[in-house]
């Protein structure tokens, strides 16, 4: 059987404390229950989920998790003890982030960011908000302008980094005006660029001609140079595939652009690239 996922399985008999059910991984299971919570019938199908009941032995249930093992999560403390936290995860039972698990103190009602995981040693299901390690990087997917989820899991006053699809990690660069972002918050989100080592870098708002049309050109060209550190190395020397897949807009719209901010003294063209004054 697979702790701590969704298995398809098979009423073999029913009994007084409940249903026995034939997992199709192999194995035998208990779905706790009686007809007056739901009736089930010997021979049926149906999928269930897994996981470890308080005396460690394998429980199936109907319920249905906010994630299983393998998987992201944004999930609410719902209490804490001597031994760590407990988390709400949409099961009867709750989700243990033992403390050294976690990277910060937390309180009940506050929201982390956590992957979950069998333990090997006791086979029990347990959160980490040490989620680094388990971060796809493999980016191939993905591409400038596209919508995705955001969950925040690390705020500094610079920058936040966010689960993207709850699969990849992207960075956005606090500037002035950048709403307060907390750890635990979601929101969609854009992808603006790829860095040269692959990570992403996020907009709030929609990437490319259209979207930087509805945020105003300019300030969004002095954005991506702000996060740039203050110059960017394309200008009126760059190609116009570069210009579409850094900037998402047109050559021409991007050259009009770098001739209002020059005009404005907003930025200083230069043989190698642009840069802030």
């Amino acid at each position: 059987m697979e702790i701590g996922k969704y298995n398809r399985a098979r009423v073999e008999s029913i009994m007084p404390q409940g249903y026995y059910l034939e997992l199709e991984t192999g194995g035998r299971v208990l779905l706790p229950g009686n007809r007056e919570e739901f009736s089930l019938e010997e021979g049926e199908i149906l999928d269930v989920f897994v996981y470890m009941d308080s005396e460690d032995r394998p429980i199936a249930t109907l319920q249905k998790p906010y994630a299983q093992a393998g998987e992201f999560a944004v999930l609410e403390v719902k209490d804490v003890n001597r031994v760590g936290a407990f988390l709400d995860w949409g099961l009867n039972k709750d989700l243990f982030l033992p403390y050294k698990q976690q990277l910060g103190e937390l309180q009940r009602g506050d929201r982390c960011v956590v992957y979950i995981l069998l333990d090997d040693k006791s086979n029990r299901l347990v959160a980490t908000e040490k989620i680094k390690s388990f971060i796809d990087t493999d980016t191939s997917e993905l591409h400038i302008g596209e919508r995705v989820e955001l969950a925040a899991y690390e705020v500094t006053p610079d920058y936040v980094d966010f689960l993207v699809n709850y699969r990849y990690t992207g960075r956005l660069m606090v500037t002035p005006g950048t709403k307060r972002i907390y750890i635990g918050d979601t929101m969609p989100g854009y992808i603006q660029r790829f860095t040269s080592d692959g990570k992403i870098t996020l907009n709030l708002s929609p990437v490319g001609y259209k979207g930087i049309m509805k945020s105003d050109s300019p300030n969004a060209v002095l954005r991506k140079l702000e996060e740039a550190g203050g110059s960017l190395p394309y200008g009126d020397h760059t190609d116009p595939e570069t210009i579409q897949k850094e900037f998402g807009m047109s050559k021409k719209t991007f050259k009009k652009i770098l001739g209002t901010l020059y005009r404005e003294g907003k930025i200083i063209l230069e043989d190698d690239g642009i840069r802030l004054p």
